[in-house]
């Protein structure tokens, strides 16, 4: 039995803030190894590490697919604890702000230095570059999950009252079927892709164009079924407890998913395709499981070093993304090994990217605001007042000092 209960205010799930936080800067290590693969990339150096290939597609298989379970499970979470109204306004502020702040900003930088030293264009940039890079979805880069939020958010919104409603009679009447419900889950999860490639070949590649730049309706559909399983996860803490459990049976399936990815192979025939596709998300949710399993058994518990980790991991990943293109551009020239190179990236963006947060970000109620959409907890403590029960950014932006429990700073979480 899960001890945790979402009636609870004075409770924590530990491991879910430190493999929320995780799987963000896991975000830092695929994008190092992205110049060293064999796929195409922005810059791509003349020597490869195959093996490379299996960290990025396995990183691809369950890390923001488990992201996107997370952000919908502290999404109904808040839908508990607010008014839709609120809940709104502050979730889109998590997202948007530093969407808007980091792509015409450090993305507009990232999109020039690829067009100027990596590509070696020198037409005009504004016309030439930024306007192309932003329509086709390119100058979004690794903000791309952001504009996925922002829907889910609003369609949560939407919902929100269904939601409430459904919430408050499920998790009784649900207490002895426990186990048909996650079979259920799942089972509707893994053939979902198939239902998301029809509706993409009927629209006739209208889903797969982005949509003021920053969301493909395309990603949005193939990403939903996670952040619904997150919502119902979060309605039934006894199913999460099932979920985050590796057994024989998530052990056997996730060998049959490998197996059907293996026949389905790259056939073009529908049914190989509606297999690769089925097998593949069963797959995921396997891997998905065994992460849950992972941290709930490793990690929950409380952790000053996850807490820190949790509060500065949203910023790490806005700003790693260029300096790994800048530091892997400043070693094609150099006559090392990708051996060496890929780990030379890989700590030139950590170190630099936790710097920046650390010394900047985090000491800063503007800058905090800018890319974190929110005051960090260093900032709202330098601001605010012993007696105070709100911390105000100099931005003018009023954050609660005291959140409930069970969410923290990443976006799609919980914390205002």
């Amino acid at each position: 039995m899960e001890k945790w209960t979402m009636a609870s205010n004075d409770s924590r799930l530990h491991y879910l803030d430190a493999m929320r936080s995780v799987l963000m800067l896991l975000g830092l290590v695929l994008h190092s190894a992205r110049p060293y693969d064999t796929g195409g990339w922005r810059v791509k150096d003349v020597e490869h590490l195959p093996w490379l290939d299996g960290l990025v597609s396995s990183l691809h298989l369950f890390r923001m697919p488990a992201f996107f379970v997370i952000a919908g499970f502290f999404a109904m979470f808040l839908v508990r604890r607010r008014t839709t109204g609120v809940f709104l306004r502050e979730r889109m502020r998590r997202v948007l702000v530093p969407l808007v702040v980091v792509l015409f900003t450090i993305n507009v930088l990232q999109a020039w230095f690829v067009s100027r030293f990596v590509e070696g264009q020198q037409g005009p940039f504004v016309s030439e570059v930024l306007i192309p890079a932003f329509w086709s979805g390119n100058l979004v880069s690794h903000l791309w999950f952001l504009g996925c939020l922002a829907v889910y958010f609003a369609l949560t919104a939407l919902v929100a009252p269904l939601l409430r409603s459904v919430d408050s009679t499920l998790a009784a009447r649900a207490a002895r079927i426990q186990t048909p419900i996650l079979v259920a889950l799942i089972a509707a999860a893994a053939v979902a892709p198939v239902a998301a490639a029809v509706v993409g070949k009927l629209a006739s590649g209208a889903l797969h164009q982005y949509v003021l730049g920053v969301v493909k309706p395309m990603t949005v559909l193939n990403y939903l079924p996670f952040y619904a399983v997150g919502i119902v996860l979060c309605m039934l803490p006894d199913v999460l407890a099932r979920f985050s459990r590796v057994t024989l049976w998530s052990v056997a399936f996730a060998l049959l998913g490998a197996a059907g990815m293996y026949v389905a192979g790259d056939s073009e025939s529908l049914a190989m395709r509606a297999l690769g596709l089925t097998a593949q998300a069963l797959l995921a949710w396997m891997a998905i499981r065994a992460v849950f399993a992972l941290f709930r058994r490793y990690t929950d518990h409380p952790s000053r070093t996850f807490r820190y980790l949790s509060d500065a991991s949203y910023s790490i990943y806005l700003f790693h993304h260029l300096i790994v293109i800048v530091v892997a551009t400043a070693l094609l020239s150099v006559p090392i090994g990708p051996g060496l190179k890929f780990p030379i990236v890989l700590a030139c963006a950590s170190i630099l990217s936790l710097a920046i947060y650390h010394l900047l970000i985090r000491r800063s109620a503007v800058l905090g605001y800018l890319f974190n959409g929110a005051v960090p907890p260093a900032a709202r403590a330098a601001v605010s007042k012993p007696a105070a029960s709100h911390a105000v950014s100099t931005a003018g932006v009023v954050e609660t000092t005291a959140a409930p429990a069970g969410h923290g700073t990443m976006p799609g979480t919980g914390r205002a």
